[in-house]
């Protein structure tokens, strides 16, 4: 008797500590889980801006808008007012857009006295903004604009000028919806604007999945928004699935491959931040190999000014391009107006343009506004329409 109670207490015993263990397990799988789940919706940030970039670019704004503005004011058309091409600039930790300006004088107004008003105008700007006369002719003034003492603006005035140019009669602008994966409302109300929109999605994020199928099912180009290390790495880490200089080809096929199998009907890929990855042309080679064996393009985002990727591309025969303009680092509306009129004008000059924009509201308020001047103006394609340039 007392042989069988002890052997029941002792099945009893390890009963309890089987389901103890059970438990356990199950506690530590949850757990695991769960910071699984919440390291999945933690939003890495959309660009590689610091503070102090952002404050350069709210300066630059106010330049863009008191350039367009101005010269309007003094009679110049705004048709006349060309922002030819904008590049990447760094220096000092900072990171701006270079803005190449042309400007068409009629031929009847004193550019001298334009030139001054230009200047006057400027000046009053409430922000740390000088100019410089690069040139001076009667037929020719050139400035260089620098905010804060980083030099951002070369503005051309020329009367008469050679380069007038005859407005292409259909441009053709892409634009690039980054960093989705976050927020399928967000997706959604993009895909609900009627223009042909291209998503680029980010992987290993709770919704890449879905919204890649439903923007599939949307008729819309899908592309990856690969993770690539910035310079300020580890401090700005563009999230999971990142590729970096210290990787071997090895393992940047191995994540390469994880990231491209993260994201259904991908078309073609851009890099997300990368400006430390995309100067690397031998790093860059094993990425751009991989995609030329899939079929797939590269759109370089050109966050540095030094990217070998396009160029590269283009030498490796891959279907490529590379972004001509960010069209919201500054939310306000007046800058994203400004980015809009950018973005429409050089495609009528060049005949083709790339914007590239992020999932904030503002953004989102602004294409709606758009969508019937784009539409009217220009055809909005996918990126893949303005690949090879």
């Amino acid at each position: 008797m007392a042989k069988t109670k002890h052997k029941r207490t002792k099945t009893t015993r390890l009963t309890l500590i089987g389901f103890a263990f059970v438990v356990i397990v199950i506690i530590v799988l949850m757990s695991h889980h769960s910071e699984v789940d919440e390291k999945r919706s933690v939003r890495p940030p959309f660009e590689e801006l610091s503070t102090p970039s952002r404050q350069l670019l709210s300066c630059i704004s106010l330049v863009d808008r008191s350039i367009s503005d101005g010269l309007h004011k003094m009679g110049v058309p705004r048709e006349k007012i060309l922002f030819l091409s904008t590049q990447p600039a760094y220096k000092n930790d900072f990171q701006w857009d270079f803005s190449t300006i042309e400007v068409t004088i009629p031929y009847h107004y004193d550019i001298f006295r334009v030139g001054k008003e230009f200047r006057d105008y400027i000046a009053h700007l409430r922000i740390p903004v000088q100019i410089a006369v690069n040139k001076k002719s009667r037929n020719e003034i050139i400035y260089s604009v620098y905010c804060k003492g980083f030099y951002t603006h070369r503005v051309t005035l020329t009367r008469d000028s050679p380069h007038v140019f005859d407005r292409v009669s259909s441009p053709k602008i892409a634009i690039i919806i980054d960093d989705l994966g976050y927020d399928c409302a967000f997706a959604s109300a993009f895909l609900a604007i009627d223009l042909s929109l291209t998503l680029s999605i980010l992987p290993f994020t709770p919704h890449t999945r879905s919204i890649a199928r439903k923007s599939n099912k949307e008729g819309r180009e899908i592309m990856l928004h690969l993770p690539m290390e910035p310079r300020s790495y580890p401090a700005l880490n563009p999230g999971d699935g990142v590729l970096l200089v210290s990787m071997d080809k090895d393992m940047i096929l191995d994540i390469l491959n994880k990231d491209i199998g993260e994201v259904p009907f991908v078309d073609g890929v851009n890099n997300h931040m990368g400006s430390k990855f995309t100067e690397n042309e031998e790093k860059m080679m094993i990425v751009l190999t991989e995609l030329k064996r899939r079929g797939l393009y590269f759109i370089d985002s050109k966050t540095s000014p030094n990217s070998v990727a396009f160029n590269l591309a283009k030498k490796m025969e891959i279907r490529a391009a590379s972004r001509d303009i960010f069209l919201d680092n500054d939310l306000s509306e007046s800058a994203l107006t400004i980015q809009m009129d950018r973005l429409l004008t050089l495609a009528k000059y060049r005949g083709h343009a790339i914007g590239i924009a992020h999932p904030h509201k503002e953004t989102l308020g602004i294409l709606q506004k758009y969508q019937p001047i784009l539409s009217n103006e220009a055809e909005v394609v996918p990126v893949s329409g303005l690949l090879n340039y």
